[in-house]
Formats: structure tokens, C-alpha cells, sequence
């Protein structure tokens, strides 16, 4: 079954469940056998909300369990689920809600029992899972409402082919959505585990996320991942975080209400383009591999028809940065800027054009920066000696008399 065909409209799944519904045990096609549907609902197996903690955390687990077991598609039907601990996930799962308004999973913190917040989870033990994930329309709301950074929400690991649509997260503790390519132990540059850039071709489409510290993020090597027309707001640092994710896509974004819009770290050929963000201190942060400890530099990043308005610098590549953390082939090309500057320090091979600004905005490169700067309608400040200017920036409220 592929990804397409599980992403239908709730009628036509629904529609299957109708007919699958009819089928039972006096049906099958031998006894003793058990029927395999195409759909089952929470309703086949006599699972409604409850208003119990334990109970609805009891059901939605074993629907969990048995909808992986039969490797039939899941639907969670409208109503107001409690947890008090983590939902875990299997490889193969495919969830469904009936919208991300209808289908709500919370966890309430007076309920909550365990030590960290992580309300559903992907883990790896010691096997990857290469039978992809399907989630779609549902509402996760956490119980941490301290944004306390631990764990994320809904968290998949070492994972191939998964799609996560329409979900909804409220209040995590750190990202609202996390993707890891790998399953032991935090992160740390040093890591070495087996589970290392495991995680690929992935979507992340259509998802809102609301408070938290990070809204949507991949980290671990994720490689291959799609992260398109997602919302993020009110997060206390980072609408998007890309930690250690390579080939990933930022497409028709918006992140309002947070700190950094867009952060990324140690990274290979990402792509940050059309997207928004208003009422943010940073627009794209960026900062790359260290080359003497890391053993390879951070290349190949676009950062292209977006809207930033932010307080701060709106594009940099200022995170932690030095001699011997930069990032080569930097396109920084037609971006609208309201309020901050393009300002960059590291970044080797620069070819920044077409960007436009509110008259406060200036391109300022200093210390290691080199490549080219042209036709932008924007003001020069502080150009590197390693930087080319093409000529033909304007400042766009003082234009040259004619």
C-alpha cells in the first residue's frame, strides 16, 4: 500500500470502514481464522473515551498494539482521549484521527505519571523500522505546560517512508514533532551509535504546532525529509529546528511567536524556501559541521523566497560559529526583510541577490565570508575583502539621484 493511497479524504476511508465493518468471525473464510479488514475503527473493538486516564490510555494502547499486529489502517474516532503515561508505536503503524479538532489525545497534568513527557513514540531497540509510518488527523496535547525540555511529544526514531499529516501538538515540553535519525541515548557531536543517519524519506505536511520550546524538528542525520506547509507559534526558541539533517526541505512554512523562525545546525544540503515568519527575534539561523572535530564541513544551503519580520538579524549564520565552523555554498537570493539584516560571518562561497528590504536592512559580511553580492535592494556594510560586490544594491528608501 502506498503513501498516496492512505491520504485520502475521511469519506473514502470512512467509506471503507463501512464495508469492513460488516465482516465477522461467522464470515471468515475458515474458523478459527481472524478476519483481516482493511479499516478498523475504535468502535469495532467497543473502544469509546471514557473521561479515565487509565482506562482510555488501556484502549488506545492495545488498538495501538493490534491495528500494527494486523497491519490494517487505524482510525481513532472523534472524542476526547486521556492518557496518564506514553503511547508507543510500531513499525507499519497506519493511524488515522478524524480530524485534528475531533480526534484529541491529552495528557492532563495531574494525570501524568511518568518522569518524562513524551505522549507518543516511535523507539528503536535493536532493529530500524523499514515498514513506514502513517499518522494523520489528531490532536496531541501535552501535560507539560512549563516547556521544561523533557522530551517531545510525538518523537519517531530510525524510521524509513513515514508520513505524518494534520497532527496537531499542544504544550510540549521540547518539540512538538521530532524525527531522529538514530534510537540510544541524547545527542551529543560525539555520538556513535549504529542508528546514526537511519531515518529517511519522510514528510511532515499540514501539522500545527502551538507553545512548546521547538515546534517541528529532525536531528540524528534525518536524511530526505519533506517538511512543507506546516504552522508553528508561540514556541519559547525555535519554530523549526534542523540539527544534524541532511537533504531536508523547508518548503511554505510559517513560524510566528518564538525566538528563531528557522534554526539549523550541522547540516547538508538543505533547502529553506517560501516560507514566513513574523514576530520573531531571527529569521534563518544557521551554523555548520566543525571541520577538525566533526570531519567534514556543512554545504549546499538555500535560503530562498522567504517573508522574514523579526526584531534581530534576520538571516545569520552567527550560531557558535568560527574559523572552523562555516558552511560553503550559501544562495541567499530574492527574501523580503522587515526589520533585521543579513548578517554573516562564516559562510564561504556566498551568492546573495535579489533580496529587498524595509529601508532598515543592510548586507554586512565580516571576517571569513567570500563569494558575491549583487543586485539586491539593499544597502552594503562591512563587506569581507573575499566578497565580490556585483553592484546594483540599492537602498531601497534613499535610491541614487538621477
Amino acid at each position: 500500500m502506498s503513501l498516496d493511497s492512505l491520504t485520502d479524504t475521511d469519506n473514502a476511508l470512512l467509506a471503507t470502514a463501512g464495508v469492513s465493518s460488516v465482516t465477522s468471525p461467522k464470515h471468515a473464510a475458515a474458523p478459527g481464522i481472524r478476519p483481516r479488514p482493511a479499516i478498523l475503527t475504535t468502535s469495532q473493538l467497543g473502544m469509546a473515551p471514557s473521561g479515565d486516564p487509565v482506562t482510555d490510555h488501556r484502549h488506545l494502547q492495545r488498538f495501538l498494539d493490534d491495528i500494527a499486529t494486523d497491519r490494517v489502517v487505524g482510525v481513532i474516532e472523534a472524542g476526547h482521549w486521556f492518557v496518564h503515561r506514553k503511547l508507543r508505536l510500531h513499525d507499519g503503524l497506519r493511524l488515522h484521527g478524524q480530524g485534528m479538532t475531533n480526534t484529541v489525545i491529552e495528557a492532563r497534568p495531574e494525570d501524568w505519571l511518568e518522569d518524562r513527557y513524551i505522549l507518543m513514540h516511535l523507539d528503536v531497540g535493536d532493529i530500524l523500522h523499514e515498514s513506514g509510518v502513517v499518522l494523520s488527523d489528531f490532536c496531541l496535547i501535552g501535560a507539560d505546560k512549563r516547556t521544561s525540555d523533557n522530551g517531545p511529544l510525538l518523537r519517531l526514531e530510525g524510521v524509513s517512508d513515514f508520513l505524518i499529516e494534520r497532527v496537531r501538538c499542544e504544550d510540549a515540553s521540547s518539540y512538538g514533532i521530532f524525527v531522529t535519525g538514530y534510537g540510544m541515548g541524547d545527542f551529543t557531536n560525539d555520538i556513535h551509535s549504529d542508528f546514526w543517519n537511519s531515518t529517511h524519506r519522510g514528510v511532515i505536511r499540514q501539522c500545527r504546532v502551538l507553545r512548546g520550546q521547538v515546534g517541528i524538528g529532525c536531528e540524528g542525520g534525518a536524511q530526505n525529509v519533506l517538511i512543507m506547509a506546516n504552522h508553528t507559534d508561540g514556541q519559547a526558541l525555535h519554530g523549526f529546528r534542523l540539527a544534524s539533517a541532511y537533504d531536508t526541505q523547508l518548503i511554505a512554512n510559517s513560524a510566528i511567536n518564538t525566538r528563531n523562525a528557522y534554526w539549523i545546525d550541522r547540516h547538508d544540503g538543505i533547502h529553506v524556501l517560501h516560507n514566513v515568519a513574523s514576530q520573531v527575534e531571527r529569521g534563518c539561523v544557521y551554523g555548520g559541521f566543525h571541520q577538525k572535530r566533526d570531519g567534514r564541513i556543512s554545504r549546499g544551503l538555500w535560503i530562498t523566497g522567504n517573508r522574514f519580520t523579526s526584531s534581530a538579524a534576520t538571516i545569520t549564520d552567527a550560531y557558535h560559529g568560527d574559523a572552523d565552523k562555516f558552511t560553503r555554498i550559501v544562495k541567499i537570493k530574492d527574501n523580503v526583510l522587515e526589520g533585521g539584516h543579513v548578517r554573516l560571518l562564516w559562510s564561504r562561497q556566498v551568492d546573495i541577490q535579489g533580496n529587498d528590504g524595509d529601508g532598515r536592512n543592510a548586507i554586512i559580511t565580516s571576517h571569513e565570508v567570500s563569494g558575491f553580492i549583487g543586485n539586491n535592494f539593499l544597502r552594503l556594510r562591512n563587506t569581507s575583502d573575499a566578497v565580490m560586490d556585483l553592484g546594483r544594491n540599492i537602498d531601497a528608501i534613499d535610491p541614487p539621484a538621477r
